[in-house]
């Protein structure tokens, strides 16, 4: 073989294995576009949050229904909770002055420790213990509700969330079946299906789940709990949720199912 010939093969070779890697290159940013396009939210009705702030308005709306008030009284603790921390747990220093917590509660004005204000259970407890002593609070203007439990320097603020924190709550109580949806990218760490059965349980008055390999049943349960797990799916890694003839995953949001029966909720876990 001549020379020239020689380095003609060379140059060629040198070419294609160019060309290669830098398709390969290519392919790997596109995943990477990919990956970090998929939008990390929850909606229900018009309204969007972040995946985190899903999660915890589900527990605030657990303890509204664990207690058996009204839907009202969620609303009202949504909103609340929307405009003192925008539904985030907020830690000592990251609220006015001493509060914590997602309602943003004070100790020093009696309200709990600052551990016990930054358990969402019990710092929306601590609000509907208020609430539910005031005269009419289940008729009366959103705002005023929840000012003569807050008593914030403009208690006018509170209105401007209604409209959101009865969509979260028709979505999360499961008056809105299929109500919230949620999308984001594959889950980096997952649960146990112990672990996500015992954290249900806690929130919700279900009756007692099963966790078998990557999948949690809570037979008898409802849109509620269906909610739950959607709101609850990036933080624990759940990849789908079946219910009454729809399914949810996190690629494709709600979509009929006929095999999903409506005699128990199943959540299956990311592989």
């Amino acid at each position: 073989m001549g020379s020239a010939v020689r380095r003609g093969l060379i140059a060629t070779l040198v070419v294609l294995t160019v060309l290669a890697a830098a398709s390969f290159g290519l392919y790997v940013l596109w995943q990477a576009a990919q990956s970090h396009s998929t939008a990390e939210q929850c909606k229900a009705g018009d309204y969007s949050v972040e995946t985190d702030q899903a999660s915890v308005a589900s527990t605030m709306v657990g303890v509204v229904i664990k207690r058996d008030l009204p839907e009202r009284a969620a609303v009202l603790a949504l909103a609340a909770g929307l405009q003192e921390s925008k539904l985030a747990n907020l830690a000592p220093g990251e609220g006015d002055r001493d509060s914590v917590g997602v309602l943003q509660q004070r100790p020093s004005q009696g309200w709990g420790t600052e551990a016990q204000l930054q358990d969402v259970q019990y710092a929306t407890g601590k609000f509907l213990d208020a609430l539910v002593k005031i005269d009419g609070w289940d008729t009366m203007a959103l705002a005023d509700a929840i000012q003569q439990v807050q008593v914030s320097v403009d208690g006018s603020y509170y209105a401007r969330h209604e409209g959101e924190a009865q969509a979260l709550s028709d979505a999360l109580t499961g008056k809105s079946p299929a109500g919230l949806t949620c999308s984001f990218a594959k889950p980096t760490q997952v649960a146990t299906a112990a672990a996500v059965a015992a954290a249900v349980a806690q929130d919700l008055p279900v009756t007692k789940p099963t966790a078998t390999s990557l999948k949690i049943t809570v037979p008898g349960a409802s849109w509620a709990t269906a909610a739950w797990f959607v709101a609850n799916a990036d933080k624990f890694g759940i990849d789908a949720v079946d219910y009454s003839g729809r399914e949810w995953t996190r690629a494709h949001g709600w979509r009929t199912d006929k095999a999903a029966t409506s005699t128990a909720v199943t959540a299956t876990l990311q592989k």
